[in-house]
């Protein structure tokens, strides 16, 4: 018996566990030929009878016919009298041509993994036989699936479905769930392996630095590596290329980086390392494919923080602009409210900005911003420009304009609005749509849709 049989079979068991005392049942075979089979069952026995001794727990008739078919599934498997077919050899070929298919699957390689193949290919051959003799199992794990890896989950079911022993099969979600585990748990060990480069900024201080840096080692040494370790105003474009990330004893809530940015004191408290961690949890290594999600997502408040910061007053629609009247205009409009020479004061601090690193991030996204905040009233412009507008020589068409104005007062949720944004980056179509709306309202419910 192959190792990866004595996986499934200790998966399956755990889960029986979980599943007695939850009072879920699993369907009674029927109409299926145990004669063929005594010695596998005789097996299936022994070993629930050697769980009992060992727990006292005792497992009905189902578990036991259930063990069986895991047992079988070790060997071929018969079509008809006369006709045997290697149901393990075409699963496998199977899988694997989905996995190189599949869209949004192929990016991971998974076809390299020979744990993950071969646990699948073993899982895959026993829900074969589950199918062919009508038998359907409740997943004690489901719920809990469905709510913390939902697209793993979708993603099993497209794989499933590409596979032609399954494509015409009505799979349930239990079912589907008891296979996502073996790509959950694949992920997992992914995770593992790639760690996320990042920068560490601290204030002037070797003391501090060190105390941070060696407290980042002790407590996150498993997931990051830091690159570097750096004051305020050494942060540059070069520092942060290929970094992941930012951890920062100094405040940058005022400023908005094309990669997520964690504030922290030179301690790193319990609560900084488990938000770090969560956080973190959501997002990929670059140069990765593990699949990315939003590390802030919108409550359900979301529309109620949208309007504190966007207006109509502020959307401008534009066909041809240079990038100075664009800034002119969107400053206009936002210094309503604002003390003299409002606009004048901000063209010098988003001018700062832009020295120290770039605000263009993506081809068709830029995102200025001053270096400090100035405004009395936070408020985020936005300038769309059908034909583009060259911000720079390396930026030539730039057609989407976010323009962050944050207060001296406060900026308690810009920081969820700006991660949407750097978000937005990852979804092309939907950029797309937002550089055709053709009113505030419309972008609206665009922006408000950005996963």
């Amino acid at each position: 018996m192959s190792d990866f049989v004595i996986q499934n079979l200790v998966i399956h068991i755990a889960l029986s566990f979980k599943r007695i005392a939850e009072g879920f049942q699993i369907s009674k075979i029927e109409d299926w030929e145990q004669g063929n089979y005594l010695a596998e069952r005789k097996i299936a026995e022994k070993i629930l009878h050697r769980v009992y001794l060992a727990t006292g727990l005792e497992f009905p008739k189902e578990e036991v016919d259930y063990i069986t078919l895991h047992l079988i599934s070790k060997a071929s498997c018969q079509e008809s009298q006369n006709t045997k077919i290697d149901t393990n050899q075409e699963i496998r070929k199977q899988l694997l041509e989905a996995l190189e298919q599949v869209e949004h699957v192929k990016d991971y390689q998974f076809q390299h993994y020979f744990q993950l193949v071969e646990g699948v290919v073993t899982h895959l051959s026993t829900f074969y036989l589950r199918l062919r003799n009508h038998v359907r199992l409740e997943n004690p794990l489901l719920k809990d699936i469905q709510q913390q890896s939902p697209a793993v989950l979708k993603m099993t079911r497209e794989i499933l479905q590409e596979m032609p022993i399954f494509s015409k099969e009505d799979l349930s979600d239990d079912e589907v769930a008891y296979v996502a585990l073996h790509f959950m748990a694949a992920l997992e060990r992914l995770k593992e392996r790639q760690k996320f480069n990042i920068l560490v900024i601290c204030a002037t201080g070797y003391g501090s630095a060190l105390m941070l840096k060696n407290r980042i080692v002790n407590e996150l040494g498993n997931l990051v590596h830091i690159v570097d370790v750096i004051g305020y105003y050494e942060l540059d474009d070069e520092r942060l290329k290929d970094i992941d990330f930012i951890i920062s004893s100094i405040d940058l809530s005022n400023l908005v980086f094309s990669v997520p940015v964690f504030t922290v004191s030179i301690f790193l408290n319990a609560e900084e390392l488990k938000s770090i961690k969560q956080k973190v949890s959501q997002l990929k290594p670059i140069g990765t494919c593990l699949p990315v999600k939003a590390m802030i997502t919108f409550d359900k408040d979301s529309e109620r923080i949208f309007d504190k910061y966007f207006s109509p007053s502020c959307f401008i629609l534009m066909q041809d602009a240079t990038k100075e009247q664009i800034l002119q205009e969107l400053l206009t409009k936002m210094e309503q409210g604002e003390e003299k020479d409002f606009v004048t004061h901000m063209q010098e601090l988003i001018k700062q900005r832009e020295k120290m690193s770039s605000v263009v991030f993506s081809e068709q996204v830029a995102v200025p911003h001053p270096i400090k905040p100035l405004a009395k009233n936070h408020k985020i412009g936005v300038a769309i420009v059908r034909n583009g507008v060259q911000w720079n020589e390396e930026s030539p068409k730039i057609q989407l304009i976010f323009l962050p104005s944050p207060s001296v007062y406060g900026n308690e949720e810009m920081a969820t609005l700006t991660s949407k944004i750097v978000d937005l980056l990852e979804q092309p179509d939907l950029q797309a749509k937002i550089l055709s709306c053709q009113s505030f309202t419309e972008f609206k419910a665009l922006f408000l849709n950005i996963k």
